[in-house]
């Protein structure tokens, strides 16, 4: 009960909407109650034996026309309204779920956005990039999926239930509670393969979310591909993972029809039970003549069946629920997962501002492991001054990136520690300390902005001087004074 709180307390903000949601849904369920009586009224009234008595049947031919004719034109406009009442309320009920489903959905990837951005370097050098796409753009789908069951599907159609049986027993007793002897099949077939679908769904999340990370390493790849002639090789691999997504949820849907077909087989028999004891009662009351209002009536026994399908919809809805809530719960577990992450590297409750200006850096013992027991840096200590230049010397693999890491804190030392005028970096607020930094990366990272802008990342409020001073220094002031719109000049990906 817990998970299903919590992941439709993102969508408490549009409480209003949803409480508006379902007194349309209310609406548009007794229009649907009230399309059956025109039918009853018309053959057991109008061309029938049965003299209008009280309730809706004498308020209708209390204003209706005297003549037959006249009667059923008058039937077949209140048909026609109660269904065009019954398909703008539908209309307005779908704009509200959608409305209301795009705003839970939008505070769920700012969220979910906000913690993948938090998270250390290490979490993500752990993950496949396609993986951290696809939750962001399919698992966060699930929220949706979960709201609409629960409120649309479970909580409207358990409503409707209660409704629909109570207006049942006032009907026919002895058929209603044929009708309602279904439940305990449907209970034991839904708790079975509630399970099953779950599983199924797990998994059919899992291969495409491998699907994502494969389309976006080959297209990330593309060029070294193409140089290597690797393209068949490419091709295999892909088209491997595409058919094991495919297989994945051919299994989940297989399952699903398998569910449904049960669902569906259960139903048929209350039907027919429905059908032929209904049939029985009307041959039984005509034979005895007992044509009043107590009697069965084929007009009755249409109207009861029609609501019939009204008690069965509800019951489908929530013997089905199991069904709907599979993928979504799946999607949804796969975004708590990263969202109930510790960031690891972030501030310290007592952390300390600490304004931008030349400091001391001092390297006290630093000790790093990525896997205990296996030191990359081990007793490294130095004391870089103000207007220092060093360079950390060495081959490949000895730890000088990972060095560098631990300066801007993508990473903690596991041993000593790394300060700033004496000021341990973890008691500083990262964001002070990162100030400190300025990174310039093995591999150039160019955004899909203009030259100004790429200049600028790291100082958003630097001036035009400024940032022709930048490009000055660095040599590229030259070739960007060249391009059509100089440093206004929007680049595509990788620099294009």
């Amino acid at each position: 009960m817990r998970f299903y709180l919590r992941s439709i307390s993102y969508f408490k903000e549009d409480a209003g909407k949803i409480a508006l949601s379902l007194l349309v849904i209310a609406a548009m369920t007794a229009c649907g109650l009230l399309q059956f009586y025109p039918f009853r009224f018309l053959v057991d009234n109008i061309f029938g034996p049965l003299r209008p008595g009280g309730g809706i049947a004498g308020l209708f031919f209390h204003y209706a026309p005297a003549g037959k004719v006249g009667q059923v034109v008058a039937l077949a406009v209140i048909v026609l309204l109660l269904r065009l009442i019954q398909e703008l309320l539908s209309m307005a009920q779908t704009l509200l779920t959608i409305k209301i489903g795009y705003g839970g959905l939008m505070r769920v990837r700012c969220e979910l956005f906000k913690k993948l951005q938090e998270l250390s370097l290490a979490y993500h050098k752990s993950q496949p990039q396609g993986d951290a796409i696809y939750r962001l753009s399919w698992d966060t789908s699930g929220f949706q999926t979960i709201l609409n069951v629960l409120v649309q599907m479970i909580l409207v159609s358990t409503i409707t239930l209660l409704i629909m049986t109570g207006i049942m027993l006032s009907m026919n007793w002895q058929l209603t509670l044929i009708s309602l002897s279904v439940a305990p099949l449907l209970f034991w077939t839904t708790r079975i393969y509630n399970k099953i679908l779950t599983k199924k769904a797990t998994e059919a999340k899992e291969v495409e979310s491998q699907l994502t990370t494969a389309i976006q390493r080959s297209i990330a790849t593309v060029g070294l591909v193409q140089a290597f002639g690797r393209e068949a090789d490419e091709y295999l691999n892909f088209s491997t993972t595409v058919q094991n997504s495919v297989s994945a949820y051919l299994r989940l849907h297989w399952q699903e029809m398998i569910f449904w077909l049960f669902v569906g087989t259960i139903f048929g028999v209350g039907g027919a039970a429905i059908f032929g004891y209904g049939g029985y009662l009307i041959y039984h009351d005509q034979d005895v003549l007992h044509l009043g209002e107590a009697g069965m009536t084929t007009g009755k026994l249409w109207v009861f069946i029609g609501y019939l399908g009204m008690l069965y919809g509800p019951l489908k809805n929530i013997s089905g629920s199991g069904a709907q809530l599979a993928g979504g719960v799946a999607g949804v577990k796969r975004v708590f997962e990263v969202l109930d992450r510790d960031a690891i590297i972030k501030d310290a409750p007592d952390a300390i501002s600490l304004p931008k200006q030349p400091r001391t850096l001092v390297l006290d013992h630093v000790v790093f492991e990525y896997r205990k027991g296996d030191a990359v840096l081990d007793d490294v200590s130095c004391t870089i001054r103000p207007g220092e230049m060093v360079a950390f010397v060495g081959p490949s693999g000895v730890g000088k990136t990972t060095l560098l890491d631990l300066l801007p804190r993508f990473y903690d030392p596991t041993g000593g520690a790394m300060k700033l005028d004496g000021y341990d970096a973890r008691k500083i607020k990262i964001k002070d300390l990162r100030k400190h930094v300025a990174l310039v990366l093995q591999e150039s990272v160019i955004l899909p902005t203009s030259v100004r802008e790429n200049i600028a990342y790291g100082r958003p409020d630097a001036t035009d001087e400024q940032i022709h001073h930048a490009a000055d220094i660095a040599g590229a002031a030259v070739f960007i004074e060249k391009l059509p719109h100089g440093y206004e000049e929007q680049i595509d990906e990788a620099g294009q």
